[in-house]
């Protein structure tokens, strides 16, 4: 769990991130390594926030390995949701 607001500034941006490389489609396999290229986040850091996502439903974390720990996630519908409600 991260401390702090409900919701950090970081955990918008990396949805946000998410949101976009998914191209709006939930459900899509979505490389880490990827999303985390404009964010630079560090392995620890991007797990973390990682993990807060998918406690709250955002985000699935599909596969485990590669140079960020997970390789791979999926946005979900309700992580989708939230992203549109970032443009509101």
């Amino acid at each position: 769990m991260i401390i702090g607001s409900e919701f950090s500034d970081k955990s918008k941006l990396l949805l946000e991130r998410i949101g976009q490389v998914a191209g709006g489609e939930a459900g899509k396999k979505l490389s880490v390594q990827k999303i985390n290229e404009e964010l630079e986040l560090d392995r620890t850091e991007i797990k973390n926030f990682l993990e807060y996502l998918q406690e709250l439903g955002y985000v699935d974390i599909v596969t485990i390995g590669g140079p960020l720990l997970y390789g791979h996630i999926k946005i979900t519908e309700k992580g989708l949701k939230k992203c549109a409600s970032f443009r509101e």
